[in-house]
């Protein structure tokens, strides 16, 4: 087991073990307060034994009230309700708990977050108060076992200083202290103004941002989101990869069911494992109906498709005009968001950070306004107090830009509510840094902006709790994004805008983004090959396939980009595979002139327009250009190639279609030719040689038989004068019956 440190030496040894207290001046509240990032765990390691050692994790299960008042009966009493968890090895005995919390409430916001990081052997130093010890169960902890306990004290005892106050729950055995959850008592305010608070959420499809995919993400992140968003002050940020996706499920299930849903595109997925089955459908359905409702006066900020990585997007010679097709496919996404005030001029690029040339990319982009925070645009270390969550960023040559800019320092605190466990937490914690805000003005109320991670993924109420809970402290007061738009911007508040290294580090390669500009620009060239007005739903699929690969979401994740780009270029090639070459046999030419015969296949539902370009490896043959051709829908056409051979022997030729716009279809076809031009000659001279024997033997033998005919012939010979007239009569005289005349 670890080694323990009894209670006694660890307040007396404090300053050695980083002990807290609110020496802080206020000079520091707003430098330290901007530049600081808590970790992910800084709420966490208040109850983890993984950074620490200690044996036991403390869980605040509640606190009760969110702002104490001595005077208030019903608040008179801090309440606080645990969960003690064995994670040591070794059975622990004689369980205590304790509650104690520092007198003096802190000064600096910088106070609150030292106090949130420090280890857990670091313990109060100033004046406290503490409760009476509690046992814990029945004081006995097996390793693995888990208790409750319910500690009560009396806000009297914390004394009439107002704010937030340094706290702990602290578990003790007889040799010291085991667990420990440290957390924050906030008083009730006085009369002060509150400060106004925007939460902004992000409503993004994530990297998988097929039907199945979204209907994951709305069971673990986005029904919650919605759902836990019920004051209409929360504004969103949505990604139109979420309703088009989900308006091309409605539309395939309408179909399905013999009702078309009009205006609607086909789910272009419906012939692929991905399609979502009907439960799914019906869930994503559902999830739609309710984002529409809850839209109803909330500002809405309208991202362009895929919530593109706009710092990669920056760097490519070719962002610009992606930049500009995912916003183009946009269009008509937020129609369904009938009461909702969209804007569609803010960017957001990630982790809100953005130097001077980001922000010259995100105002050619069309953008009037960025969401950054206070990490890029820092406070001005003189100042004593936390600027308002407005900025206007003047750019070099090209005018100004305004920037609504996150609480870094609140916004990483709230990332924490995802965890249930945490919300007690967190919400103790942003009291604090809203009392301790308050407080450096009180008077003049500044506006601050809390943004989610595009992770996000609270339990509903949870999230619903967080945001009534911190305006009944009366410490905050939710304000709406437009009004945080509204608010005055003093010059010389905040620094230029400065982007970390590890931030620019972080975003998507670029040559990832002009791999997929290639993919786009496959689609869109086999788009021109289509004979019709309606966008095809398998080329939108990829469009939008092809620009979820852009987005910010992937950062992080870039070891996955290959196999994503691949799985796009294979649907690319599935999509092109219905317009194709028919092979054949080998094709014999046997004459100097002849015609080659190509047939070209559609197998798609639409007629296609393509060019086929034959090119033949050999000069053996010479051909003539082919006319573009307009195959009909579901249909076969035969192509005439003329031909003419100038040497003989085998030719392979490249066929290869080609859409208007010059990009291939498919692969090259081989087709083998075997020339054999003389053939013509010699079947011609055979021919011609035979016809001519013909004639001649035909001249001969007409010849030979007028001949023979003369020569047989009986020739008369001329009798004596005188028996010329008995000749004659004998030759007038009729012959017999039976002989021939003379």
């Amino acid at each position: 087991m670890t080694a323990r440190v009894s209670r006694r030496g660890l307040l007396s040894g404090l300053a050695a073990g980083g002990a807290l207290s609110a020496a802080a001046g206020p000079a520091h509240a707003s430098t330290q307060a901007s530049t600081t990032r808590p970790t992910a765990s800084a709420t966490t390691t208040a109850s983890s034994t993984t950074s620490t050692g200690l044996p036991l994790r403390v869980v605040l299960l509640d606190l009760t009230p969110s702002a104490y008042s001595a005077t208030d009966p019903a608040r008179s009493t801090v309440v606080v309700r645990a969960r003690i968890e064995h994670r040591g090895s070794d059975p622990v005995t004689s369980l205590t708990a304790r509650l104690v919390a520092q007198r003096s409430p802190v000064v600096a916001r910088s106070g609150l977050d030292t106090w949130a990081r420090a280890s857990d052997r670091a313990s109060i130093t100033r004046s406290s108060a503490s409760s009476d010890d509690v046992v814990v169960g029945s004081g006995t902890l097996d390793p693995g076992a888990s208790a409750e306990v319910v500690i009560s004290l009396p806000a009297s005892s914390l004394g009439a200083g107002v704010g937030a106050h340094l706290a702990a729950v602290e578990i003790s055995d007889d040799s010291g202290r085991i667990g420990v959850a440290r957390t924050f008592l906030v008083s009730a305010p006085p009369q002060v103004t509150p400060t106004p608070l925007t939460l902004l959420l992000p409503l993004v499809a994530g990297r998988d941002a097929t039907a199945s995919g979204l209907d994951t993400a709305v069971q673990a992140r986005l029904g919650p989101l919605v759902d836990g968003s019920a004051d209409a002050r929360v504004a969103w940020a949505v990604d139109p990869a979420l309703t088009a996706t989900v308006a091309s499920v409605r539309a395939s299930a309408g179909a399905a069911a013999g009702t078309p849903t009009a205006g609607a595109t086909p789910d272009p997925t419906a012939s692929s494992s991905a399609q979502p089955s009907a439960e799914q459908a019906e869930r994503l359905s559902q999830w739609l109906g309710r984002l529409a409702a809850a839209s109803a006066g909330r500002d809405v900020l309208g991202l362009p498709f895929g919530d593109p990585d706009l710092e990669a997007l920056s760097r490519a010679t070719s962002g610009a005009e992606l930049l500009q097709r995912a916003t183009t496919a946009a269009a008509g996404a937020f129609d369904g968001l009938t009461g909702a005030a969209v804007r569609t001029d803010v960017a957001w690029p990630a982790d809100q950070a953005a130097d001077e040339e980001l922000l010259g990319f995100c105002v050619e982009g069309r953008a009037s306004t960025v969401v950054l925070d206070d990490r890029c645009l820092v406070p001005d270390p003189d100042l004593t107090f936390t600027p308002v969550g407005r900025a206007t960023v003047e750019l070099s040559g090209s005018g100004s830009v305004a920037a609504l800019v996150a609480d870094r320092t609140m916004s990483s605190v709230l990332a924490d509510a995802a965890d249930p466990d945490q919300a007690v937490l967190v919400r103790q914690r942003l009291v604090a840094e809203a009392a301790t805000t308050t407080l450096q003005r009180p008077n003049d109320p500044r506006g601050q902006l809390l943004v989610a991670p595009r992770s996000f993924a609270p339990d509903a109420a949870t999230l619903n709790g967080l945001v009534a809970d911190l305006e009944s402290s009366g410490w905050a007061a939710w304000q709406t994004l437009t009004e945080l738009s509204q608010a005055t911007a003093p010059d010389g508040e905040r620094s230029e805008p400065q982007v970390a290294a590890a931030t620019n580090r972080a975003a998507l390669p670029t040559g990832h983004v002009e791999d997929v500009e290639r993919q786009l620009v496959a689609v869109d060239d086999f788009r021109s090959a289509l004979q019709t007005s309606t966008p095809d739903a398998d080329l939108l699929s990829q469009q939008r396939a092809a620009l979820a690969l852009l987005g910010a979401s992937w950062r992080g994740h870039t070891d996955e980009l290959p196999a994503a780009r691949a799985a796009l270029g294979r649907a690319v090639q599935l999509l092109t595979a219905g317009v194709s070459i028919a092979t054949g046999s080998v094709r014999n030419l046997a004459a100097e002139r002849s015609e080659l015969p190509i047939t070209v296949v559609n197998e798609l539902d639409v007629p296609v327009l393509v060019d086929l370009v034959l090119r033949p490896r050999t000069p053996r043959v010479q051909l003539d250009t082919v006319p573009r051709q307009t195959v009909p829908a579901r249909s076969q056409q035969r192509v005439a190639v003329p031909v003419r051979a100038l040497a003989n022997g085998s030719v392979i030729v490249d066929a290869q279609l080609r859409t208007p716009a010059g990009s291939a279809i498919g692969p090259a076809v081989d087709i083998r030719l075997n020339v054999r031009a003389d053939v013509e000659n010699w079947i011609s001279g055979v021919v011609g040689g035979g016809a001519a024997g013909l004639l001649v033997l035909g001249v001969v033998r007409a010849f030979r038989k007028g001949r023979r005919r003369v020569d047989q012939a009986e020739h008369p010979v001329d009798p004596p004068a005188e028996d010329a007239g008995e000749e004659a009569r004998e030759a007038s005289a009729p012959s017999e019956p039976g002989q021939p005349a003379q």
